[in-house]
C-alpha cells in the first residue's frame, strides 16, 4: 500500500484524520473533526452494501459521568456523530462484534458491560432493552491485594473468541471474566480465567488459531497464557509461560509505579507480540520522589515478545525505545508491517516499521504536534 490512513483520537477536542506515506516517511494531517467528550477509544467496521458502501462506519465513547457509546460515520474525510446511548458507567473500551450484530461497552468505573445492537446503516439502536451485566467484585468481602486500585470491579476491555464467546479483563478482581449473549441484547457470564493475586488484568489478544489468550497486566507488568483449547473453567494461565515486559533501565524500586498498557499481535506473524510500557519518564513523579531514574531515557519503550512456533512459550524479549511520554495508543497495520504509537503527554505520533520477521524495528515516521492521543485505529 502507497499511503495509509488512520484516525486519531484521545483526551482532545477533535478526532484527526491522518495519513501516512512509508516512501516518504510523511505524516499528513488531512482534516480535523469534533469529538465526543474524552473519547479515548476507537473501533472501526466497514459497511459493505447499501448507500454508505463507500464510507467508513466507526464507534467510540465517551468518558462523562453516565458514559456513551457513541457511532460515527468517516464521510469525505470528516467524522459525524450518527448515535449515542448511555452505558450507565465510565467506559474504557468498545467492542464491534465480528457478526455486525452490536457493540460492546466494558465500564471501566462502574464494573460492568453492556450490549447495543447497530441498525443496517451502523448506527447504534435507540430501542433496544440492552440491560446492563454488573461484575461481581471477587474481594467485596476481603482485603484486596492492592486495596488502592482494587477497591471495585473495573472492566478494562472486551475482545471476542470463537463462537462469539467476549472475554473481559478485570482489572479489579484479578479476573477475565468469559461472557456470552442472553437473549436479542443481554450478556451474562459464563466462566472466568484466574490471574494472580493484585496483578491488574488490562488488555488482552486472542491468537489466530482460537487456542491461546494472551493477557497483559497493568499494575505487574508481565504477560501470561491462558489455553483455550477445551477450556474448563476457571481457567489457570500456563504455570510454564510467564514474561516481564519492562525494559532493564526501570529501576528495581520504580516497577510498582509502571503501567503496562497495550498488547498487540502481528496479524503477519502471530509468534509476535507487542506491549507498551508507559510512564518511565514520571516515576519521580508517581513516586512521590522515592524513586530516581538513574539515566533518564528518551520516551517510553515497546517490549517485541517472540513466542515459540505454535505460541505456548516466550522465546524472546527485547525493547524499542520511543521517544514518547506516557505510551499509550498503540494499534497495528492491517498487513503488520506497521505499528503507530501515540504519546498521552508528549512526543506526538511515532510510526514504526516492523520489520521482515515482525522484530526489527525501524522508525519510519514522526510528528510531535498531535497531541493527547489514547488511541488509533488504520482505515
Amino acid at each position: 500500500m502507497s499511503t495509509y490512513s488512520i484516525l486519531v483520537g484521545g483526551y482532545r477536542p477533535t478526532f484527526g484524520l491522518i495519513t501516512f506515506e512509508p516512501s516518504t516517511a510523511k505524516i499528513k494531517v488531512v482534516s480535523e473533526s469534533k469529538a465526543p467528550e474524552k473519547a479515548s477509544w476507537i473501533e472501526t467496521s466497514a459497511t459493505k452494501n447499501g448507500p454508505l458502501a463507500s464510507s467508513r462506519i466507526l464507534y467510540t465513547l465517551s468518558e462523562v459521568d453516565k458514559g456513551l457509546a457513541v457511532s460515527l460515520k468517516l464521510t469525505n474525510d470528516n467524522v459525524e456523530i450518527t448515535g449515542e446511548r448511555e452505558t450507565h458507567g465510565s467506559p474504557a473500551h468498545i467492542h464491534v462484534m465480528k457478526d455486525g450484530s452490536g457493540i460492546v461497552a466494558s465500564n471501566f468505573m462502574g464494573g460492568s458491560l453492556i450490549f447495543f445492537p447497530v441498525k443496517e446503516d451502523g448506527s447504534l439502536s435507540t430501542d433496544s432493552e440492552s440491560p446492563l451485566l454488573e461484575l461481581p467484585f471477587v474481594y467485596k468481602d476481603t482485603k484486596a491485594p492492592n486495596p488502592e486500585r482494587q477497591d471495585a470491579a473495573h472492566a478494562h476491555q472486551v475482545i471476542e473468541g470463537e463462537g462469539g464467546l467476549l472475554y473481559v479483563p478485570d482489572l479489579g478482581s484479578d479476573r477475565v471474566w468469559v461472557v456470552e449473549r442472553e437473549g436479542a441484547s443481554g450478556l451474562a457470564i459464563k466462566g472466568w480465567l484466574q490471574a494472580p493475586p493484585g496483578v491488574g488484568p488490562r488488555h488482552a489478544v486472542i491468537s489466530p488459531n482460537g487456542k491461546y489468550l494472551y493477557l497483559i497486566t497493568e499494575m505487574a507488568n508481565d504477560l501470561y497464557v491462558f489455553n483455550l483449547d477445551g477450556a474448563k473453567y476457571p481457567l489457570s494461565p500456563s504455570p510454564d509461560f510467564k514474561a516481564s515486559i519492562l525494559p532493564p533501565s526501570v529501576p528495581e524500586e520504580g516497577k510498582q509505579y509502571m503501567n503496562a498498557a497495550e498488547l498487540l499481535i502481528n496479524p503477519a506473524f502471530p509468534n509476535v507480540l507487542y506491549a507498551t510500557n508507559r510512564l518511565e519518564l514520571s516515576l519521580d513523579e508517581k513516586s512521590g520522589g522515592k524513586v530516581t531514574h538513574p539515566d533518564l531515557p528518551s520516551g517510553d519503550a515497546i517490549a517485541v515478545i517472540t513466542l515459540n512456533a505454535d505460541g505456548s512459550k516466550v522465546e524472546n524479549v527485547k525493547h524499542v525505545r520511543t521517544s514518547l511520554n506516557n505510551l499509550r495508543g498503540a494499534q497495528i497495520s492491517a498487513d503488520g508491517k506497521y505499528v503507530a504509537v501515540g504519546g498521552r503527554k508528549e512526543g506526538g505520533i511515532e510510526i514504526w516499521q516492523t520489520g521482515a520477521n515482525g522484530t526489527d524495528w525501524k522508525l519510519a515516521g514522526k510528528d510531535e504536534k498531535i497531541e493527547n492521543v489514547t488511541d488509533l485505529v488504520w482505515l
